[in-house]
Parts: structure tokens; C-alpha cells; sequence
């Protein structure tokens, strides 16, 4: 699956402490993997051996690799239906598909409906045109050219989230459409670190985090004596790839909650002085440029992901009463001249 939505601020863990103050036998162990959605992930964890950590980064490996395989809409795979199999039948017939894409489907149209609908798994058709412009200005930089505005708006009548007709019954996913078509890059890692991470819970995998690209889905607290936390750090866009303090805006404090950032300080291009990244404005058409990242705090990872992709694209104004018209959600911002503005209950989280 070549990623064309990926959250990225988030950067900095630390958990680190000596062997003598680990609780009880437990120990920390690290390791990370690249097959799944196109960046790396990593797990660090808390358990009583090492075999016993790489059997439960084993286990989640091999489940994000499925969740990789179902909602890829760049490849088929042998014996399912995926993302793709939908697509290369929009206006054509109904696809049967797994539960993971029915429920991920609807999760998305729920949440579209809750918020100001910016971000819109329809909007596949639209966020091709961009990736292919992205592609050619990194390999040719020479050709590099902003798309046409009238095949943009050619492009965007075919981005009508309800022409996704979902038959729970028949398990089936319809696009109405003969050129629409469907992108998760902006919800599938946090979806599947949601149930992943549920599932190593009930398997006793309790102290623990999945990173997937941005999205850190949280299992509990770390087995530490001196530490009942995790830390992120917050990337400064202006210090994209430092590994120093310069690197670090802030550092946010996580128990039991998730996180995720969306920003447009790694994966972007230069073109006519246009910053050109990956979270597309579904009226303006263009790259959203209200802000250079947010960073959403939420129990679920599904839903810090969807929601970091949705404030990207409002407004400050307009995404600050959103998160505040929500239970038990946080949010901050880093704004185009770099300063910082976050919710209440997000500031109560930022260590000094």
C-alpha cells in the first residue's frame, strides 16, 4: 500500500530506566517492522522474557499485515477482497468483503457525519491525481507542475461519500460511481492499531505501545517504578529529521490515552513555492494549509487518527469548538509561524 494520507509528528519516546527499578521481573524491550502500510512500526514493551515480547510483536505483525492486505488499494491479493478488488468494480457491482472493511467503512461515514466531513474516504480519485503530482516532482523534479484546477473539479464530483453503499446484510461495499474510489491512508494504521492493540490486551500483552507511523495506540502503563507513563514528543516542523532538543516543541504525557498527528513537514514537495504534501482540502482542492501539524489525544486510535486528518483541514477557529463539543478528546496545534496552541486538557498533559 503506497501511503498517500500518513500522520507524522510524534517522535520522541521516553521510557527508559535501569534494570533495578523495573517492576517485579518485567524488562523493556524494542523492535519494529515495515511491512504494513508502508512505514515503519514499532512496538516497545514491558514483559516477564524476551520470547515472551516477540511473540506478541510476532502476533502484531502478522494481524497488521492482514489489516495491510485488506485495506490496499494499490494491490490484489490472492483468495480476499480488498480496497482495490471495490474499486476496480465502482459503477460496475457490489463486492462482498470481510468485516474489517465493513466496519472501517462505517466507522468512517459515522465519524464524517459527527465532524465537518473534511476528511472523506471518497476522495480517492482526488488524492491520486496529487500523489502522481507528488511522485513526478520527487523523480523529475524538472517536470514538476501543479494539476490542472479543471481536472481537480473533474476529479471531485466523484467524491460523494454517500455513492458508498455499504449492504451489512449481503456484507457487500457498492461505489455508485464508475470513477470513484476509495482511500483509507488516513484512518487504516490507527484502525488496526485499535483492534490490534485490543486484542494483545486480552492476550496479556498489558504494558505496552503500537507506533505506526504517527499513531501511538497506547496497551498501559509502563511496568517502571520510576514511571507510570509514556512521553511524545511533539516534532518541531522546522527541525523535521533533528535528533536534538531543537527537535522537540513539546513533550505530551500518555496513560491510558492514544495519539496522532497529521502535519506537512516530511512527505512534501516544492512546486511554483507551494508546499505540496498529502492532506487534500475536499472544497479548496488543494493541500490543506492552515496549520503546520495537529496532534489529537483520544482512548481510541482510530479515532485520534481521523480526527488529526479532520482538524488539519479547518480552520483553528472551527477545529477547537469541534474538540470541544466532544467527550474525553484534546487536541494541539502547531501554527504556521510555529507557535503552539492546545485545548485545556491537552495542556494539563505538556511536561516542561
Amino acid at each position: 500500500m503506497r501511503k498517500i494520507t500518513w500522520s507524522i509528528v510524534v517522535m520522541l519516546l521516553i521510557t527508559a530506566c535501569s534494570n533495578e527499578t523495573q517492576e517485579q521481573d518485567y524488562q523493556r524491550y524494542s523492535t519494529n517492522f515495515l511491512d504494513a502500510f508502508d512505514t515503519v512500526t514499532q512496538v516497545i514493551g514491558y514483559a516477564r522474557s524476551e520470547e515472551e515480547f516477540y511473540e506478541y510483536a510476532h502476533e502484531i505483525k502478522e494481524r497488521f499485515w492482514e489489516f495491510h492486505k485488506l485495506y490496499d488499494k494499490y494491490n490484489e491479493y490472492e483468495d480476499i477482497n480488498n480496497i482495490m478488488t471495490i474499486n476496480n468494480n465502482a459503477g460496475i457491482q457490489p463486492v462482498e468483503v470481510d468485516q474489517e472493511i465493513i466496519d472501517i467503512i462505517l466507522f468512517s461515514k459515522e465519524w464524517y457525519e459527527r465532524t465537518h466531513g473534511k476528511m472523506n474516504i471518497a476522495l480517492g480519485s482526488l488524492i491520486e491525481i496529487w500523489d502522481e503530482t507528488m511522485t513526478l516532482a520527487s523523480e523529475k523534479p524538472e517536470q514538476a507542475a501543479l494539476p490542472l484546477m479543471e481536472k481537480l473539479k473533474a476529479a471531485s464530483i466523484y467524491t460523494n461519500i454517500d455513492d458508498v453503499i455499504v449492504d451489512e446484510e449481503a456484507m457487500t461495499v457498492f461505489l455508485a460511481e464508475e470513477n470513484m474510489s476509495i482511500d483509507l491512508g488516513a484512518i487504516a494504521k490507527g484502525y488496526a492499531a485499535e483492534i490490534v492493540g485490543k486484542e494483545m490486551i486480552e492476550k496479556g500483552f498489558t504494558s505496552g505501545v503500537i507506533i505506526s507511523g504517527g499513531n501511538w495506540k497506547v496497551l498501559g502503563p509502563p511496568k517502571d517504578l520510576e514511571r507510570d507513563h509514556w512521553t511524545v514528543g511533539v516534532q518541531n516542523p522546522e527541525k523535521p529529521y533533528a535528533l536534538n532538543e531543537e527537535a522537540i516543541l513539546e513533550r505530551v504525557k500518555l496513560e491510558e490515552k492514544s495519539l496522532d498527528t497529521s502535519g506537512d513537514y516530511q512527505r512534501y514537495v516544492m512546486i511554483d513555492n507551494l508546499r505540496v504534501h498529502h492532506i487534500i482540502h475536499p472544497e479548496t482542492l488543494m493541500p490543506g494549509n492552515y496549520h503546520r501539524g495537529v496532534t489529537v489525544l483520544a482512548k481510541d486510535a482510530a479515532v485520534t487518527e481521523y480526527l488529526a486528518t479532520e482538524l488539519f483541514i479547518l480552520s483553528y477557529d472551527e477545529g477547537r469548538a469541534l474538540i470541544d463539543s466532544l467527550d474525553e478528546i484534546e487536541a494541539l496545534w502547531v501554527m504556521e509561524d510555529n507557535t503552539v496552541k492546545a485545548t485545556e486538557g491537552m495542556k494539563d498533559r505538556l511536561q516542561r
